[in-house]
């Protein structure tokens, strides 16, 4: 009998268990929701950031000292977009960025203007556009009548990765990706664009505002037939800057190698600081650049010498050809053997010691013996890296204006 009891207890418990089982499949059969599918450019979410009239906007020019040459005719709506793009392994993700629009007028031409390096995750037009010198410019420029859009690339507004510092395939997906956002937006609330494109940016954002343009030319010329570009203080030779700044072991703001190598050894997975970097700068670059701190922070915390940070034998080895995995990721991200069609006008001092004037030589060396035709090059006398920047862009506005 005790037996008997054993046994039907454990058939009791073999039929709770099997339907559990059952219940369980039933459950994942019953509930085949599939996830929901976004394209590239979709748009997450978008609020209204703050409207600023156009004697609103030219006296924030009043206030800084800067003198437009421009006339500004309109109210300007600025909103904060989180959208869908893909980071550097083609995963999806969201960024976000701002759109500024002109209120009261029509037929407006497209304006993607890119930003420079930044480092603290809120410091980006989509948080307020005036954190960023490229959101008081977008205030100007759809003040005279452009749909500007600037991305704030992955790393910054809602992205909260570590921002993947002049690396092409993290970065020109947002822009163009942006831009298409920009487009369904203006579609679908009934705001018309006339056709015309144009890319415009300085430093990190000059360099990238380059590979945009040869993105559309190669890849998406179907969707956007630009106009203009006007590269401002870029990188375009990127590996030959760092040759020369490895070359010569001395460069006058450290943080920008810091930031440079401490985002490839990320993007790459080299976990390699400590052969990179002296101790204990080595430790430190992680937090340094993870978004929470200020350009200003963090050169505090940086000696005011490249040999005083950089690793000797790390540099050496660079120097001798014997630091492959760097000279190739440097070699992937320079891009100057094709021949760009659309119209270019460069904007570069001739005293830049950051993004060095031998930079934009050089581009316009390799393009025109590729053979573009359509190259202008504005030389700012004197202009540093800090110092060119207004006059660059004014520069830049107004060849667009021509156009």
């Amino acid at each position: 009998m005790n037996k008997l009891n054993q046994y039907s207890k454990q058939y009791f418990i073999l039929l709770v268990l099997f339907a559990f089982a059952l219940t369980g499949c039933k459950k994942e059969e019953a509930d085949p929701t599939p996830a929901p599918t976004y394209e590239r450019g979709d748009i997450s979410k978008s609020n209204l950031t703050a409207t600023y009239t156009a004697n609103e906007i030219q006296q924030i020019f009043d206030a800084a000292n800067v003198t437009i040459p421009f006339d500004l005719n309109f109210d300007v709506k600025v909103l904060s977009v989180s959208y869908y793009t893909i980071d550097g392994n083609g995963n999806q993700m969201i960024t976000s960025g701002a759109f500024f629009i002109p209120q009261g007028t029509d037929n407006l031409a497209l304006l993607s203007f890119q930003h420079g390096t930044e480092s603290k995750r809120d410091r980006v037009a989509s948080v307020l556009p005036t954190n960023s010198t490229e959101g008081v410019i977008a205030l100007m420029t759809a003040s005279m009548g452009y749909m500007t859009v600037v991305a704030d690339y992955p790393g910054f507004g809602v992205s909260n990765v570590m921002h993947p510092y002049f690396h092409a395939e993290s970065l020109t997906p947002c822009v163009i990706d942006f831009m298409r956002a920009g487009k369904s937006y203006s579609s679908e609330n009934h705001i018309t664009l006339d056709g015309r494109v144009f890319l415009s940016g300085y430093s990190e954002g000059g360099y990238l505002t380059l590979l945009t343009q040869k993105e559309i030319e190669e890849k998406h010329a179907n969707e956007f037939s630009l106009t203009a570009v006007a590269p401002m203080a870029g990188l375009y030779d990127l590996k030959g800057t760092v040759d020369t700044i490895m070359a010569s072991a001395d460069y006058v703001t450290t943080a920008y190698v810091a930031y440079f190598l401490t985002a490839y050894n990320e993007i790459y997975g080299w976990d390699r600081l400590g052969d990179i970097f002296k101790d204990p700068y080595a430790a430190k670059m992680p937090a340094l650049f993870d978004g929470s701190k200020t350009w200003g922070e963090i050169i505090n915390q940086l000696p005011a010498t490249f040999s005083e940070m950089m690793n000797p034998d790390f540099v050496s080895d660079y120097n001798n050809g014997n630091e492959p995995e760097l000279i190739m990721a440097l070699q992937e991200n320079t891009f100057l053997n094709w021949t760009p069609q659309t119209p270019i006008h460069f904007f570069h001092g001739d005293a830049d010691v950051t993004a060095y004037y031998q930079n934009v030589l050089t581009a316009i060396e390799k393009f025109t013996a590729n053979g573009a035709t359509d190259i202008h090059l504005t030389t700012i006398p004197g202009g540093t890296h800090e110092t060119a920047g207004p006059a660059a862009s004014m520069g830049a506005i107004q060849w667009f204006e021509e156009f």
